[in-house]
């Protein structure tokens, strides 16, 4: 591999995920399970996962001096290292080192579990290896008539495997190494770590002798793989029976797969912790791979609680993905979304699902911001691909998302923008007002959409049609939501007689609903005071003309992120968002008044000064979310930063890799018409930037630019009758 692994030796409880795209395992980074008690499956979301189902709660491995000794379990790692295709600990037990290797192969419901023993003398003893079963639904899955039976634990000593099965499904789960055991024991209990649910316990025991190398050292491996299936034990068997012997293989061709990837788009600056944190987004992109039968290929959104998939996470992150030539995890995850929304949203054709759990679940039917969120995010695959036959898949759904459901459904009063839920999750922001963010993501999709109807032969005049929507309403927000005394856009429009409403049915729903837990009410106060201030400055205005509030949600940042702010209004905007009153040294908050800092807005926030110009601006503001990367998990960014909520997080890439790819280096192309525009804006502190093997529609280019002067020297590999335009 061409980057170097990631390595923690401090903070070693904090988690760590080896994945593949049927199969994933999350533990700490001592290699242990703990089941957090919290969750969408609360105490449920670490372990290992075979979506639709868990397969372990986790494994244990301890080491004795001979087989009737208690074992010393291997509880307190020295060290975790990430490497792209699998992660290591490493463990001191006496005078014996060992290391841990957990590999997860693509395209197989299997883990393989490596355990290497070295010391510099003869060492004889027994390894004892405790794996713990949960066979159980992931989140939703009683809703889908998933119901979680007893497990029960089949030991087959001579095959050196055990069979989990759970009691009520057909759900399977195989464990057993490459070496014979001297014993197999199950269903009884052992406390290593707390556990729930209605799994059981399979425990091994293994001759250990170490075997003297060339140099003097001794060494012994042993090899454990994990299978499962929803489906069948025969299943779960059959893939059992091919890990170990095509373990190597299917190593060799991960690798691979990797290292094509990390090769791909491979962007280089003087920033060298930057060139990593960009290199290991591909990586976890990859990790977020998610194939469910029956169901679909797609990436998903977090772990441990979003290992499913969701129309906003992948719309933000598309972007990103494409830059980085990962053009399959863009058109797969869209496909699927487009399927699902079709499915579940048979009477709202064009509604794009929120949120859709690995179960076959939708848990939120659409949130309006999604709909122009996925037709820009369809737009973007098809300029850096050129795929027309997959427009034309698109195209349709777009339309209808546009046309029919926003704003033929949706936009009461005629003005372009429709009403309803904003990527902001407040009770607010979700109270069916026109919020800034749909507005603005509104406006761009309709000039997305109609560069697409062109492209695809669709009437001339629905594309006049289009663009002039879009450029009506991009004025709109320019002037009636612009607060000039705030120098901000405003968060929601409309009149006083729909705030008053809004708030008073919040009111009803406190003192009608006592069930509601402190949060909801602390969350409804919320909504009271941050409309406070401006019901005062409304007090004497038409109670039904719609009005601009500001409630300084992050969101505000919108009409820069697609372009449609003047220029001073984006530099008003900027000043005010990078203040002490927006962030901190990490990034901006959510809401001055709510200091979580999240990796989507601060990288929105990076990308909008970018946009405009602000290359600085941008720079130090990827320095913040950079200095995130490996705080909490090695080769990643968090969620929240620097270290809450999602370990890993798909959206995370939007500030590390946009601004380098579009805005410094200047790259943004149309790849169905073989022209690439590249028109670089280089940070101060940068002389050069490049990217090898740019990948863009057919092709792959080699781009760097310099500055020459005043101005840029741009080099560009065999151009391959590509268009060049500077």
């Amino acid at each position: 591999m061409n980057i170097p692994p990631q390595t923690k030796s401090h903070r070693l409880s904090d988690p760590i995920a080896a994945c593949g795209d049927r199969v994933y395992s999350i533990c700490s980074q001592h290699g242990l399970f703990s089941d957090p008690p919290d969750g969408h499956v609360p105490g449920e979301m670490w372990g290992v996962w075979d979506h639709p189902i868990k397969l372990l709660d986790g494994f244990w491995f301890g080491l004795g001096d001979a087989e009737a000794d208690s074992p010393r379990w291997l509880t307190e790692a020295t060290v975790c290292h990430a490497y792209p295709t699998h992660i290591e600990f490493e463990y001191r037990a006496g005078s014996l080192s060992i290391t841990r290797r957990d590999f997860v192969p693509e395209g197989t419901e299997g883990l393989i579990v490596s355990l290497t023993v070295r010391a510099d003398r003869q060492f004889d003893g027994v390894l004892h290896a405790l794996f713990r079963s949960d066979l159980r639904p992931a989140w939703l899955g009683e809703r889908a008539g998933m119901c979680d039976g007893q497990d029960h634990a089949i030991a087959d000593p001579a095959a050196g495997r055990c069979l989990f099965t759970d009691a009520a499904n057909a759900w399977s789960c195989v464990v057993g190494a490459d070496i014979l055991p001297l014993a197999v024991a199950t269903d009884e209990h052992w406390e290593i770590a707390a556990m729930q649910g209605q799994g059981t316990s399979a425990r091994f025991t293994y001759a250990l002798r170490l075997t003297r190398l060339a140099d003097a050292t001794h060494e012994w491996t042993i090899h454990f793989a994990v299978a499962g299936s929803a489906m069948a034990a025969d299943d779960a068997l059959n893939t059992h029976a091919r890990l170990l012997p095509q373990r190597s293989a299917l190593f060799a061709a991960k690798q691979a797969h990797y290292q094509a990837t990390l090769d791909t788009s491979q962007i280089i600056t003087p920033d060298e912790p930057l060139n990593q944190a960009i290199a290991w987004s591909k990586v976890i992109n990859q990790m977020f791979m998610r194939e469910v039968p029956g169901l679909g290929r797609g990436v998903g959104a977090g772990l441990p609680e979003y290992p499913w998939w969701f129309g906003i996470d992948a719309a933000y992150a598309a972007l990103p993905m494409l830059q980085s030539g990962q053009f399959e995890l863009v058109r797969d995850t869209l496909r699927l979304l487009k399927i699902q929304s079709e499915r579940h949203n048979p009477d709202e054709p064009g509604r794009v699902i929120h949120e859709l759990s690995s179960t076959g679940v939708v848990f939120n039917k659409g949130n309006m911001v999604e709909v122009p969120a996925f037709t820009r995010a369809v737009h973007q695959y098809w300029q850096w691909t050129g795929d027309d036959v997959f427009l034309r898949e698109m195209y349709p759904f777009c339309k209808a998302g546009l046309l029919d459901y926003a704003l033929g459904r949706h936009d009461r009063d005629g003005d372009l923008c429709p009403s309803g839920r904003s990527v902001v999750e407040t009770v607010e922001m979700h109270a069916n007002f026109e919020s800034i963010d749909v507005a603005a993501y509104m406006s761009d999709a309709l000039g997305r959409l109609a560069d697409m109807s062109r492209a695809l032969g669709d009437a001339p005049s629905l594309a006049d049609d289009l663009d002039e929507k879009a450029a009506t309403l991009s004025r709109q927000i320019r002037t009636e939501w612009w607060l000039e005394d705030e120098g901000l856009f405003a968060d929601v429009r409309a009149s006083v007689d729909e705030v008053e409403t809004v708030l008073n049915d919040l009111n009803r729903r406190i003192a009608e609903q006592d069930w509601l837990t402190l949060d909801e009410k602390q969350a409804i106060e919320t909504a009271h005071g941050l409309f406070a201030a401006y019901r005062r400055r409304y007090a004497a205005a038409p109670r039904d003309v719609d009005l601009p509030w500001l409630l300084r949600h992050w969101v505000v940042l919108c009409p820069l992120e697609v372009g449609i702010a003047t220029p001073e209004q984006a530099r008003r905007t900027l000043a005010r968002l990078q203040s002490e009153e927006f962030g901190n040294e990490w990034g901006m908050y959510l809401h001055p008044q709510r200091h979580d800092v999240m990796s989507i807005n601060t990288g929105l926030l990076a990308l909008c000064a970018a946009r405009y110009g602000h290359v600085d601006d941008a720079l130090s503001i990827i320095a913040k979310l950079n200095r995130a990367f490996g705080y909490r998990t090695p080769g990643a960014v968090s969620e929240a930063l620097p270290n809450a909520w999602c370990f890993l997080q798909l959206w995370s890439n939007v500030g590390l890799v946009a601004p380098v790819v579009e805005c410094f280096l200047g790259i943004q192309p149309r790849a169905a018409e073989r022209t690439l525009a590249i028109r670089p804006h280089l940070p101060s502190a940068w002389s050069w930037a490049e990217v090898k093997r740019l990948r863009v529609g057919d092709a792959h280019l080699d781009i760097r630019v310099e500055r020459a002067g005043a101005d840029y020297r741009i080099d560009v590999s065999d151009s391959g009758g590509w268009r060049i335009v500077s």
